[in-house]
């Protein structure tokens, strides 16, 4: 079974906790009144939140078929790190480094550079096209109507706009710029970049997410951080994760901080997560540790008071306010709406590294 290195049912509950105690600020973040907890404004802000992650739009799911295409092509994607690098005989998506002489590989083969993909309906994927109008560095995607349950294009096809994917590396990072426009809007403009290091018996990768999308009026703006350092003697690896999305014309910022520590030899994981909630001038800070045995303790700070604690496990967390009382219906009813939206930010981070293949740190 595969899990995420963060496991996500933990994310999902300390998650939820911030989110259901209602907001929280970091540097240079939104500003406002500062108010106690409100139910109605926790679901409210939830609701905003989930509509501007668009993880179910015709664009966002699009995402999802570009690698494979690339792959079965010939194409595919320069992974985290470039050449001389393989995969180590683990369930790992990180890479070790077996010779620190290289330098970074273009993103797209020479005979790519310039090829429109279509969808083609017998082989049930996209392929290359002599149509013109991609980029010169890049390729271009056509996009069409997407059947929400199935995740690929309605037949017959109906286009809506394209997706470009330009190479914009240098010799010592990769970077490539996605950009997506239907209807004349400019619906999303990002770069993901990966970058690597060798530090004696370490091999550190960082891969990053920064841009926007958009419906065309409202946006979301997010910076996306993942570094893994791994050290090839102890077979050791610190996983680092920092996730900010932003919502200015609402005034709320969520930041999500996970540090990780796992022992290879002794499938051994154990995490620190800190979530931050921005929503106003009021500030929540939620501080969890997880052991390997998956118990979980944590507090949440709401505007400087401790608010509630939390501890159990991760398959059964448990809330109380800071006296150690249960917590009242309204504010449980805000976490369970608030638990969708915070799975629909992790499917967002995927979706993001998607045109990637498997950037994204996973067990």
């Amino acid at each position: 079974m595969r899990y995420r290195v963060y496991s996500r049912s933990v994310m999902l509950a300390t998650a939820v906790v911030a989110f259901g105690l209602a907001g929280c600020s970091g540097d240079d973040g939104p500003t406002g009144p500062v108010t106690p907890f409100d139910p109605d404004a926790t679901a409210q802000a939830a609701a905003e939140l989930e509509s501007r992650l668009d993880v179910d739009s015709d664009v966002m799911m699009s995402l999802q078929l570009v690698s494979p295409a690339l792959d079965a092509e010939g194409g595919a994607l320069v992974q985290l790190l470039p050449a001389g690098v393989v995969r180590p005989a683990r369930p790992f998506n990180a890479q070790m480094m077996v010779d620190p002489s290289f330098a970074m590989e273009p993103i797209f083969p020479s005979n790519f550079l310039g090829t429109t993909f279509e969808w083609d309906d017998v082989l049930g994927r996209y392929a290359m096209t002599e149509r013109t109008g991609a980029p010169a560095n890049g390729v271009r995607f056509i996009l069409y109507a997407v059947d929400p349950f199935s995740g690929e294009p309605v037949m017959p096809l109906s286009e809506t706009g394209w997706l470009d994917l330009t190479d914009e590396g240098s010799a010592s990072a990769t970077q490539l710029r996605v950009f997506a426009n239907t209807g004349g809007v400019d619906r999303l403009d990002y770069t993901v970049s990966a970058s690597y290091a060798l530090l004696g018996d370490n091999v550190e990768a960082t891969a990053t997410g920064a841009g926007f999308i958009s419906d065309g009026t409202r946006t979301l703006d997010f910076n996306l951080v993942q570094t893994v350092a791994f050290n090839t003697v102890a077979e050791t690896m610190r996983v680092d994760m920092l996730y900010d999305l932003r919502m200015d014309d609402e005034n709320v910022r969520v930041v999500v901080d996970v540090g990780s520590d796992i022992d290879l030899s002794l499938s051994d994981v154990s995490l620190d997560v800190m979530l931050t909630v921005t929503d106003g001038g009021n500030v929540t800070v939620l501080d969890v540790a997880v052991d390997q045995t998956e118990n979980l303790t944590g507090t949440v700070v709401h505007n400087g008071q401790t608010v509630a604690l939390m501890d159990g496990s991760t398959s059964s967390p448990m809330f109380t306010d800071a006296n150690g009382n249960p917590l009242s219906t309204a504010e449980v009813a805000a976490l369970t709406e608030a638990f969708d939206v915070v799975d629909d930010v992790f499917d967002f981070v995927e979706a993001i590294f998607a045109p990637f293949g498997s950037t994204g740190v996973a067990l």
